[in-house]
């Protein structure tokens, strides 16, 4: 199966083609330019070089969500575009889940953490061990203040050491360290941001469990009102 797999919600973008496992080609870029210039480049970047073309992807995926409210649209679209022009299945992934593949092999908890200002992340726990296993899921996708994730880590995962990744990473390692001590680790650059890969090898996998989505079905998840929304419910009195 052909795999094009990208994320696009954070300041990284990151395009994989891949055969079923096997990667093919991976375009990431980290310039600080708007995913809308950069996504589609990539896209057919990652084509010409492995000499496929569009109509020769079997499964379109990509990061659904949570994560930056424009960067998260864009990918959506993106995706949602492709496969309803090759009348292709996508899969939305949590962007969570994707970044805790990039720690697949480690022995300890995996903690992708995206800055979602505020002093609060979007964040979930992994359990990961050694033996190259997928990550295992503790608790959904959630958006909390930075202070709490502390206080459940130090509460409920007393031993094992924590590794974090994702956009808040440092961000959450300066907020917790004197706290968790040397359990709380910073992963390598290379495994901290969004992987088009490691999008692709959870997409691959939620195919061969059955998941099947259309382009009509896929939709953005943002877990929280975006900025605009938060200021006009507040004018209003609402609660954000």
């Amino acid at each position: 199966m052909l795999i094009l797999a990208l994320d696009s919600t954070a300041l990284v973008a990151s395009v994989a083609l891949c055969e079923d496992e096997r990667l093919v080609a991976e375009f990431t870029v980290n310039t600080g330019h708007t995913h809308s210039e950069t996504l589609l480049p990539m896209v057919e970047a990652a084509l010409k070089v492995a000499n496929k073309e569009i109509a020769d992807v079997d499964l379109f995926v990509c990061t659904a969500g949570p994560g930056s409210f424009t960067g998260v649209r864009i990918g959506a679209a993106t995706v949602k575009g492709l496969a309803f022009g090759q009348n292709k299945p996508c899969v939305g992934v949590s962007t969570p889940e994707s970044l805790a593949y990039n720690g697949m092999g480690l022995n300890g908890l995996l903690c992708p953490v995206m800055n979602a200002r505020r002093e609060q992340v979007y964040e979930a726990t992994f359990r990961s061990l050694a033996d190259g296993t997928a990550p295992k899921r503790l608790c959904a996708d959630r958006a909390l203040a930075i202070v709490e994730l502390g206080q459940e880590l130090e509460e409920q995962f007393p031993e094992l050491p924590i590794y974090l990744m994702g956009d808040g990473a440092q961000l959450v390692f300066d907020a917790l360290k004197d706290t968790l001590g040397e359990r709380l680790r910073v992963l390598p650059e290379r495994l901290i941001h969004q992987s088009g890969y490691s999008t692709a090898m959870v997409g691959l996998r939620l195919w061969r469990e059955g998941v099947r989505t259309t382009d009509t079905e896929l939709a953005p998840v943002y877990l929280r009102p975006s900025q605009a929304e938060r200021m006009r419910m507040e004018k209003l009195g609402e609660k954000a």
